[in-house]
């Protein structure tokens, strides 16, 4: 009876002082399974880019209770957990070592607490008093998985052990204490995870920062050279007007010039009929001569002086008829010439006219090229101002992500 009363004893004073560490060991596994479940909503932020899978293995974690079959009595197992005060529980298996139930050290004394216990049930077999559903997982679950399950519990069965198993044989139990030593190594784990994603993420910030920085100035390049094309666009524009302008003065003259032939050539038609009036005058003046000379044949002496005067304008005559020849030939001649330069006139008219309905074809794309500039130094200055807000904002990332490494 003195050894009951001393396990009972310990078993009061377990059960008082266990109260207490019970609930802070729940308080840190339920704020490290916040966390965890905070990385899990962070989709993995924290760790899978830069550290993948966790290392945390729950077999490293569990440790060695005894075991014992359904059939052992009460009295055997007090006896067990008085020689073991640090003992948390017993494992009941079958004959295959599988778990059945069981054995927490501080539910077990509670019932046989009472003033008959000793004589109503230490002889009865432990397996009564045993959690015959106790939560059972295998070895190689996750850590985290196994978190979650304990905490999952309800009621009494919320501070009881975790039976682990290798392939349905057991292995090893988890307490409380347990769990919260894995919880931490996870909670461990995820904020080396979470600094290195954030050391990660800092240095791609970097990284864009400087793209965007590159960015930034190809943009300013761009925006130069664009407001450079426009300057050169509107001075072609410019140009190509003066050059319109002396195209539309060039095609009047040639106009004017075409006139002018037209009129040349009729007044060259009026001073070919004059000429050939001149060369019909002056055969009729040789008509006229001859028959004088044959009158003052007839005439004799007396008509000598007239035959002279005859000869002379027949002379004229014929002197007059060549030169209105010679001028019928030149100016035939120059006829020929002025028709020759008409036409090239005429060509050269046309040929203004498409320079010119072509310099204004040429001018309507430079006018749509000076829109294009335009638009396109509109679209550089947006550009430019986009890349800088965006240098602004990373700037302001990095420096939130630099303050957050600091505190981590």
């Amino acid at each position: 009876m003195g050894k009951q009363a001393i396990a009972l004893l310990e078993s009061s004073t377990d059960q008082e002082t266990g109260s207490g560490t019970a609930s802070s060991e729940v308080g840190e596994i339920h704020r490290a399974a916040l966390v965890r479940q905070e990385d899990r909503s962070n989709g993995g932020r924290a760790g899978a880019g830069s550290r993948g899978l966790t290392t945390v293995e729950a077999r490293s974690f569990c440790r060695k209770v005894p075991v014992i079959g359904p059939e052992v009595p009460c009295r055997q197992v007090m006896g067990e957990f008085q020689r073991q005060p640090e003992l948390p529980c017993i494992v009941i298996c079958d004959e295959d070592h599988k778990p059945l139930g069981l054995l927490m050290r501080d539910r077990f004394f509670r019932h046989l607490a009472g003033r008959f216990a000793a004589d109503l049930f230490y002889e009865v077999a432990s397996f009564q008093f045993a959690e015959q559903q106790p939560l059972i997982c295998e070895g190689d679950t996750p850590a985290g998985e196994l978190l979650d399950l304990a905490l999952g519990r309800e009621g009494t069965s919320f501070f009881d052990g975790l039976i682990l198993t290798d392939q349905g044989k057991y292995y090893g139990i988890l307490t409380i204490q347990d769990l919260m030593q894995m919880s931490r190594e996870l909670q461990r784990e995820a904020d080396e995870a979470r600094q290195a994603a954030v050391r990660d993420s800092r240095d791609r910030v970097v990284e864009i920062e400087q793209s965007i920085a590159a960015v930034a100035e190809s943009a300013k390049r761009s925006l130069q050279e664009t407001e450079r094309m426009n300057d050169l666009s509107l001075e072609g524009r410019q140009e190509l007007e003066a050059v319109k302008a002396s195209f539309t003065r060039v095609l009047e003259m040639a106009r004017s010039q075409e006139k002018q032939m037209a009129k040349l050539l009729e007044q060259m038609q009026q001073i070919s009929s004059v000429a050939d009036h001149i060369r019909s005058l002056a055969d009729q003046s040789g008509m006229l001569a001859m028959n004088a000379s044959i009158e003052a044949a007839h005439a004799g002496e007396h008509g000598r002086g007239f035959a002279v005067v005859a000869s002379e304008v027949r002379k004229l005559a014929l002197q007059t008829k060549r030169f209105s020849e010679e001028i019928g030939d030149t100016l035939g001649v120059v006829n020929h010439l002025i028709q020759q330069t008409a036409a090239t006139v005429s060509s050269t008219a046309e040929e203004m006219a498409e320079s010119h309905e072509r310099v204004g074809n040429a001018d309507g794309t430079f006018q749509a090229l000076v829109e294009s500039a335009r638009a396109a130094e509109q679209r550089s200055q947006e550009m430019f101002r986009s890349s800088e807000t965006a240098a602004e904002r990373t700037r302001t990332v990095l420096w939130e992500l630099q303050h957050l490494t600091s505190l981590s």
